[in-house]
């Protein structure tokens, strides 16, 4: 954000304007990242449901009524 907008109490300029190539790097970069974050995000996601349909639940089993 100090890039695009500056930060006028520390008189710095608006990095941008001077830097265009650097801004459009850093966007990117920052897609790339999220991209990437998500795509973790799935896998181990998938990875947790193939591990925990391995194992039974350890809860015990519900009581069965005989209705005789």
């Amino acid at each position: 954000m100090v890039a695009l907008e500056g930060t006028h109490a520390l008189q710095w300029n608006k990095l941008c304007h001077i830097y265009t190539r650097f801004c459009q790097q850093v966007a990117g970069s920052l897609a790339c990242g999220m991209l990437a974050a998500l795509g973790a995000v799935l896998i181990i996601a998938v990875s947790a449901r193939n591990l925990f349909r391995l194992y039974p639940s350890m809860l015990p089993p519900p009581p069965t009524t005989c209705s005789g």
